[in-house]
């Protein structure tokens, strides 16, 4: 339920052409690896690691709500990237407010995020 939609998921195959290719925006919870690839619809991709915890509960649980937090902004956000969310241990054990923050946040920073003139932010 809370996972997004196959036309914003990026496929496993496109993830090491972004991390190599990509450009990197860091924050204390994850590093974000983006793409501009105009002529696609924004897709997103989330990779935690064994590293950052061993139980795949607690994986998937981070994964669900950073792709939560990801899919409540999708009508703000700009198409023709490709994101790739290298999720730190740190995100673990924080609760969906502030991954949403940290993630509205990280988009607006890296030119995502469209600016919306009605809200005067």
């Amino acid at each position: 339920m809370a996972m997004l939609t196959k036309k914003h998921r990026l496929p496993k195959k496109r993830i090491d052409q972004v991390k190599g290719g990509g450009r990197y925006f860091q924050t204390a919870l994850f590093s974000l690896a983006y793409l501009s690839e105009k002529k696609t619809d924004s897709q997103f991709a989330f990779v935690l690691s064994k590293r950052v915890s061993k139980k795949a509960t607690i994986r998937n649980k981070t994964k669900r709500l950073i792709a939560g937090s990801v899919r409540e902004i999708m009508t703000d956000l700009r198409s023709g990237f490709w994101v790739v969310f290298l999720v730190k241990r740190a995100a673990l054990d924080q609760n969906k407010e502030v991954l949403s923050g940290v993630v509205r946040e990280s988009f607006a920073k890296i030119g995502l995020l469209e600016e919306d003139e009605k809200a005067g932010s």
